[in-house]
């Protein structure tokens, strides 16, 4: 919501014309327009009697008599600054912002993290709604928030929220059914209970094998996992036998391990996306996937030196977009990107035996 300007403007004495939208208009030389003083006021006479005429008596404020299910709704819409702002609007607004099932805080109207931090502190002191459907809190970490953070962790489990997303990890919950984690580290040091978990993302998150099965062992509920811009892992082994759709979305390069090589176990998985970018692969390759029955396969091998040769880099990639389909051919429905199209007219041309 904008800050109104400072300047002012001269107004009506009318009640129907107070409540009215007010236009700044341009003043005019009467005289230069020939215009007769008598007519100016009959004109004006008759124009005022024609806004009597057709204009309410009163402006009636119609969004402030709806329900609060419906208001609450509405706010749950904004960013949280947002919804504080239209305390200001009138008494019957003052305090609703406190009662909405929705916060989401963003770093955006901050100059510093310790004035977003003050600012996610006095919120929650004030919110009042004992359920939430959503808690989202972004900006970036610094290790002396950890305190308030761990706060924020604990006022997201007391509130029952349904899609927490923190910067840091909440191991034990029994309510969250959505989350979504991103530049953070995983590192479960007991057991992870999400009984109620369906949905998991993780972005820009360093992953290592063993992480990746206790988290899917600890949500014997979950049905969606996403790996954005994820790492650090080489073998996905996926032992869920809820998990119905993984999706593998970008793999950026990590100089120390040289070459990339991924496999994926995933005899439960029905879904399977491989797309964006794959720096350094060397090899893919999808095992024992029998009930897989869709895929959706547009990623890329980016060259990573301008002067590597082409014909060279295309080479490597011809091997790994075979042996990756080659381990999908039961597939009924595949869906095939352009950068992978590419690879297979390039075997084609060479007379090379396509892969599917």
């Amino acid at each position: 919501m904008e800050e109104e300007s400072n300047g002012s403007s001269e107004r009506s004495s009318t009640s129907s014309e107070e409540s009215a939208p007010y236009f700044p208009h341009q003043s005019t030389d009467n005289s230069s327009h020939g215009i007769n003083s008598q007519e100016e006021e009959e004109s004006s006479d008759d124009h005022r009697n024609k806004r009597r005429k057709h204009a309410p008596v009163s402006e009636e404020d119609r969004i402030s008599t709806l329900p609060d299910s419906i208001l609450l709704k509405i706010l749950s819409s904004l960013c949280i600054k947002d919804a504080v702002v239209t305390g200001v609007l009138s008494k019957r607004w003052a305090f609703l912002w406190t009662s909405v099932p929705s916060l989401r805080f963003t770093h955006t109207y901050f100059i510093s993290s310790v004035y977003y931090a003050n600012a996610v502190d006095n919120v929650l002191l004030l919110h009042r709604a004992l359920k939430l459907t959503n808690f989202s809190v972004q900006f970036q970490y610094m290790p002396d928030l950890k305190p308030r953070i761990n706060l924020w962790v604990r006022f997201a489990t007391t509130a029952k929220v349904d899609q927490p997303s923190l910067v840091e990890i909440l191991y034990a919950n029994e309510f969250v059914s959505e989350l979504d984690f991103r530049l953070c580290k995983i590192k479960p040091t007991g057991l992870v209970r999400w009984s109620s978990l369906k949905r998991l993302c993780f972005g820009y998150v360093p992953l290592r094998e063993d992480v990746v099965n206790k988290v899917l062992l600890g949500s014997p509920r979950i049905e969606f996992l996403k790996l954005h811009n994820c790492y650090q892992f080489n073998r996905l082994d996926i032992v869920s036998e809820s998990l119905k759709k993984l999706v593998i979305d970008c793999y950026p390069a990590e100089p120390d391990l040289g070459d990339l090589e991924l496999e994926i176990v995933a005899p439960k998985i029905e879904s399977l996306e491989i797309i964006g970018d794959f720096f350094s692969m060397a090899k893919f390759q999808i095992k024992n996937a029998s009930a897989l029955v869709e895929v959706r396969v547009d990623f890329e091998i980016p060259m990573e030196y301008e002067d590597e040769e082409q014909e060279y880099h295309y080479k490597d990639c011809e091997n790994v977009v075979r042996e990756l389909f080659e381990s999908l051919h039961q597939v009924k429905k595949f869906i095939v990107g352009k950068w992978c199209l590419m690879v297979l007219s390039i075997m084609s041309v060479k007379h090379l035996s396509p892969p599917l």
